[in-house]
């Protein structure tokens, strides 16, 4: 069977209620802000849209995860954000003159996307300043991680990496004991986002490994002391 796309929107508004930035809102005003959407299903690694392309919709992640990335002079990706469910994606270019993506969005495993047409955010949602208020902390959140690893630059790649671990699972869980990454990563992906080589993640996260600190299947990594990657980090700074 294919993909029901009514019943998936369906699904998705009531999903979207239970999302921070939309918990204190009734599902007629959700249905309001969406109207027009649809729900994009995103296999590994297809891109959801690409750096450059015309920016005609944004919307929210439902499941999964997209890499958010751009293009850099040597033809490699940099790696800016892992935007996970409940993350907004892509709206306050909307309310540019012919806006464009600036970042290539590709999916992280199976994934759930839900896109809305840029209209909406021009007549619907500019106009809630409370909605607003909140996507500007999405962004301020992730503008913070973005600072911490600028202050981690001198650190030890241990630091680093184990830095990344802790932001994606706290995105998901306050464990303090074992906790599994919500999105499949390789050590490319994470090599990529931290400026370093993939050969040297690999050594840190296979020592890791042998110390029993963490446990890695199919792109999957669990943590399964969390305290002891969180020592990582203190323990690497310079």
């Amino acid at each position: 069977m294919g993909f029901d796309k009514e019943n998936g929107l369906r699904a998705a508004l009531v999903e979207l209620s239970n999302f921070q930035i939309f918990s204190d809102l009734d599902s007629s005003t959700i249905a309001s802000l969406c109207e027009g959407g649809s729900v994009v299903l995103s296999s590994h690694r297809e891109a959801l849209f690409e750096a450059g392309a015309q920016a005609k919709y944004f919307g929210v992640v439902l499941s999964g995860a997209y890499k958010l990335s751009r293009p850099s002079p040597n033809g490699d990706d940099t790696i800016i954000h892992f935007s996970t469910p409940g993350d907004v994606v892509g709206a306050f270019i909307m309310a540019q003159d012919n806006p464009k993506f600036p970042v290539t969005a590709r999916a992280m495993g199976p994934s759930r996307f839900l896109k809305i047409p840029r209209e909406n955010y021009c007549s619907r949602w500019k106009e809630r300043p409370e909605l607003i208020i909140k996507i500007q902390n999405l962004l301020s959140n992730r503008m913070t991680q973005m600072h911490i690893a600028k202050t981690m630059q001198r650190s030890t790649l241990s630091a680093k990496v184990a830095a990344l671990l802790i932001d994606l699972v706290n995105r998901e869980t306050e464990s303090k004991d074992e906790a599994i990454l919500p999105l499949p990563l390789t050590r490319k992906e994470i090599a990529d986002n931290l400026g370093s080589s993939v050969e040297s993640v690999i050594r840190v996260m296979s020592e890791w490994s042998k110390q029993g600190l963490i446990e890695t299947n199919d792109q999957h990594i669990k943590i399964l002391k969390v305290d002891k990657i969180i020592n990582e980090i203190g323990d690497g700074s310079l």
